[in-house]
């Protein structure tokens, strides 16, 4: 018991020291890239209402474009059926912000953020992230074990009416994020 402790607390401290240098909250700030990475999420919350992670992430997304610090933009994300297609949703939403189609690249398959990483440097050996911070650590550490070289742009964490579950959750991937790269490669 003491050890798996000791290596969630120590996992968790190594991801969020090493990374945390390479996230930008001001987009004046963030350093061009040739393509922005947006990390998918649901456009809905699981109880129905939209999804504020997902509205933010495309706010950043479009920020970015519009100030032009990324050239293309990368939309990764899970597409299990015609009924749910994170990329689909995320195009549909920057087409809305007027982000030309020509801008976007899709990537269906977009799994897991280990997936999304691997996907998006078979084309860029750099790029910038965009999610919110405590997934900006864990995405930042996979994409530099892979020989990536990332930063982020922090999307806005909604403060109103949400659970911190998404939150713990991510206290545990980090250690899985550091077997999956370490021991089960």
């Amino acid at each position: 018991m003491y050890g798996t402790v000791t290596f969630l607390v120590v996992s968790n401290f190594w991801i969020i020291n090493s990374t945390s240098d390479k996230i930008y909250v001001d987009v004046e700030d963030v350093p061009f890239n040739e393509a922005a990475l947006v990390l998918g999420t649901s456009k809905y919350k699981t109880g129905g209402g939209h999804n504020l992670f997902f509205l933010n992430r495309i706010k950043a997304a479009a920020a970015l474009y519009q100030a032009q610090k990324v050239k293309k933009i990368i939309l990764s994300g899970t597409r299990s059926s015609r009924y749910y297609d994170e990329p689909k949703d995320m195009k549909a939403a920057l087409l809305k912000l007027n982000i030309p189609e020509a801008a976007i690249i899709i990537d269906n398959e977009g799994f897991r953020t280990l997936n999304s990483i691997e996907n998006a440097k078979v084309n860029y050996d750099r790029f910038t992230l965009i999610t919110q911070r405590y997934h900006a650590y864990r995405t930042l550490f996979i994409s530099s074990h892979l020989g990536v070289d990332a930063i982020c742009y922090e999307a806005d964490f909604p403060s109103e009416d949400y659970s911190y579950t998404t939150v713990i959750r991510e206290v545990f991937a980090r250690p899985k994020a550091i077997l999956d790269l370490y021991v089960l490669k």
